[in-house]
């Protein structure tokens, strides 16, 4: 049986209302969408993920999906923006919002004041589950730096600040090892001089994102372990570790400083050799281990999918835990992929008393007690209407296209 909570909308973090201009395939739209459940239907290629896609975006300050972040923009437009104004309980309300063009980088603006992506993230919370989200258990490394970097900077503004400046220089960095490879590999004390700058730089906020992902991790893995146990009904047990590319780091900051600047020092000639830096947080990685045995090899379809609906759960009661109100729910597509306990443990998490907006091609996969809870919606062609329980437009309907 399922049991829905209806959000209380002076209780729960929630989305006030969003606009869209010019995004993917929206021409323009206004939407008010209900304190509890949003359940948003369509056949492929309407619209529906674009959706979910604009709320991910003001959250993470990351597409959805991979690509160019001009193909955000509707076809034949220069620019596109993307509006919503949050209510959080723990906190006043806030409006964020995000503008793109074609010809200059993305701004980010958070109550009308301009600000660097990495200052405007973790202004609200999202839990989403997609059929891309498997790439975290099956994919590259590269897939679960990204996962981390994700969840980690929704919880803490100042990993993304850290996470910024370590990219910025490693970049310099990388450019001055390549540079000193292809001019013969000639080292002037200058030179030395600046690339020991670059390695405390390097140091500095690369520690910094470090200690956060290791922190993390240790904080999920309780959690996703407790959620798979009750997934497989105590049949599996789930292990999520932690493998940085930097040895011995635990402890505090200065300690994983004092081993970070160590490896540099170690590896320097090598580095210098390839032209690349060979160490630090840009080769760290994330293990999932299914009964002792690593998820991305050894586990099936469904195990990973069990992985990653528990590691869902674990961000939603870790953000819970942090926030102290529940992040704001996107499931996109993802009912029909799923056996029946797992699409009741998907829901009950939506329905926990969180705004939640679920994706589907029909609504014939869900419950009675669900479909009765929700505002449903119907997509098409960039265009929503507000359906009720007998499919008659809601007088409260807004949109256009």
């Amino acid at each position: 049986m399922y049991l829905y909570f209806r959000s209380d909308e002076h209780q729960t973090m929630r989305l006030l209302e969003i606009d869209l201009l010019n995004f993917r395939n929206y021409e323009s739209l206004h939407l008010v969408p209900d304190a509890g459940l949003n359940l948003i239907t369509g056949t492929n290629a309407q619209g529906k993920t674009n959706l979910l896609e604009a709320i991910y975006l003001l959250a993470t300050g990351r597409p959805l999906r991979a690509g160019k972040e001009e193909e955000l923009i509707r076809w034949g437009a220069e620019e596109a923006k993307v509006h919503a104004r949050i209510h959080r309980q723990q906190s006043l309300d806030v409006e964020v919002e995000a503008c793109l063009s074609r010809n200059h980088p993305r701004v980010m603006m958070v109550d009308g004041q301009v600000h660097r992506a990495a200052t405007a993230l973790g202004q609200f919370n999202v839990v989403i589950f997609s059929a891309m989200d498997l790439e975290v258990v099956r994919g590259q490394p590269a897939d679960r730096r990204r996962y981390l970097d994700v969840e980690i900077s929704m919880l803490s503004p100042a990993y993304g600040r850290a996470l910024a400046g370590y990219r910025r220089a490693l970049e310099q960095r990388n450019r001055l090892l390549k540079s000193i490879r292809e001019s013969g590999g000639a080292i002037t004390p200058s030179l030395i001089d600046l690339l020991d700058a670059w390695d405390e730089q390097l140091v500095r906020y690369g520690s910094s994102v470090i200690l956060a992902r290791e922190r993390f991790i240790s904080a999920l893995c309780p959690l996703a372990s407790a959620a798979h146990a009750e997934l497989s009904e105590g049949r599996e047990m789930l292990d999520i570790r932690y493998a940085p590319a930097v040895d011995g780091v635990q402890g505090e900051w200065e300690q994983v400083a004092h081993c970070f600047r160590e490896q540099l020092h170690k590896v320097r000639e090598e580095e210098l050799r390839r032209g690349t830096t060979l160490v630090g947080p840009q080769r760290d990685d994330l293990l999932l281990f299914v009964d002792g045995k690593e998820a991305r090899t050894y586990a099936s379809q469904g195990q990973q999918r069990t992985v990653m609906l528990s590691l869902k759960r674990a961000e939603f009661d870790l953000t819970l835990q942090e926030r102290q109100e529940p992040p704001i729910v996107l499931l996109d597509d993802v009912m029909s992929d799923l056996d029946d306990l797992r699409r009741a443990q998907l829901l009950r998490m939506a329905l926990r008393g969180a705004q939640a907006f679920i994706t589907a091609t029909s609504a014939e996969t869900f419950p009675q007690e669900i479909l009765a809870a929700a505002r449903m919606y119907r997509v098409e062609s960039g265009r929503i209407e507000v359906l009720n329980e007998g499919n008659a437009t809601r007088p409260d309907t807004r949109y256009s296209g």
